[in-house]
């Protein structure tokens, strides 16, 4: 098994299954119609890109049972997208990225602001957030992965209209709210469906680390964003976790959310993935916090060459 990759989530060969090493084995309840059953697996890391999996992958029909009404990101939004849509996040937010979509000099000293307001809260603005507040109203924005939905409903609330939202099977109650207040859902499975060219953004707002073959969702995700279209990400990482040795014994071990989150994502990994999919990483940072990475790409021409970086940024 030395010649495959570490994981679906690594598209480097150099980063082999056997090059990783075990950190935990572990066993997961879930229920399946009336009886309990459980699924056993391993939480590797790979010891050239760091990044840390679950291995075996469980299979689609145990996932669906893993994920329940109580999973975090299902929990009912309530009066959160109205607070959220009027709240100075959401202004400083939008001012935060400005320049990015229009470098003019008031933007910047906008932006300038936003980033001190950043600085003295000791927080980051993840992209996922501030890249879509700035960009105009008609812009066409999928949510891949709308989880509570509540991100799509503040938007709407701010006068974008063209919203879509895309979930998995477990959350189509969801997604049948989110249609009665006049945002597209796209049923699960049906994302192939789609026209190519057919968003001008897609976002996955800590969605990275649930796919069981990431460089797959990229490469559609690549096929509905017109050209120079925006891909924006956020998502745990390995590094909180880091020295690994800790991991077993640390009282933080749950927020891993082990087997739920299929990987915890290095630069390295993350990176390789992104351009694999035929994308040219524009910004990368890493949240003051959590050590989440949040990140923004761009939809280039697989005959364009190498998608190089156009700026990095950690913080």
């Amino acid at each position: 098994m030395s010649g495959l990759p570490a994981h679906r989530s690594c598209t480097d060969p150099d980063c082999s299954l056997a090059g990783s090493r075990v950190v935990l084995r572990r066993e997961a309840s879930y229920r399946r119609e009336v009886q309990t059953a459980s699924w056993r697996y391993e939480f590797r890391v790979c010891t050239r890109c760091q990044m840390g999996f679950v291995h075996p992958v469980p299979p689609a029909e145990v996932m669906a049972c893993l994920y329940t009404g109580e999973y975090a990101y299902y929990q009912a939004p309530g009066n959160h997208p109205t607070l959220e849509a009027g709240s100075i996040k959401f202004k400083l937010a939008r001012l935060r990225y400005l320049p990015l979509q229009d470098p003019t000099a008031a933007n910047r000293a906008r932006s300038i602001l936003a980033i001190l307001a950043e600085v003295l809260a000791r927080k980051t603005v993840t992209l996922t957030l501030g890249m879509p507040l700035a960009m105009p109203p008609s812009s066409r924005i999928l949510d891949y992965g709308y989880g509570t939905g509540s991100w799509l409903l503040a938007m709407h609330q701010l006068g974008y209209s063209r919203l879509t939202g895309y979930d998995i099977a477990a959350n189509a109650a969801r997604g049948q709210e989110l249609a009665l207040r006049g945002i597209q859902v796209i049923p699960a499975g049906g994302i192939s469906n789609l026209e190519p060219a057919c968003f001008d953004c897609v976002r996955l707002e800590h969605v990275f680390e649930h796919l069981p073959d990431p460089l797959s969702a990229l490469l559609q995700i690549h096929r509905l964003l017109r050209p120079e279209g925006l891909l924006l990400m956020t998502f745990p990482t390995i590094y909180p976790w880091l020295p690994i040795e800790e991991l077993p014994s640390s009282p933080f071990l749950d927020y891993l959310q082990l087997p739920i989150h299929l990987a915890h994502h290095s630069v390295q990994s993350a990176t390789r993935l992104v351009r694999a999919a035929g994308f040219q990483l524009a910004v990368l940072r890493i949240t003051r916090r959590e050590r989440f990475i949040t990140l923004m790409a761009r939809k280039v021409e697989r005959g364009d060459g190498p998608a190089a970086p156009r700026a990095t940024a950690a913080a």
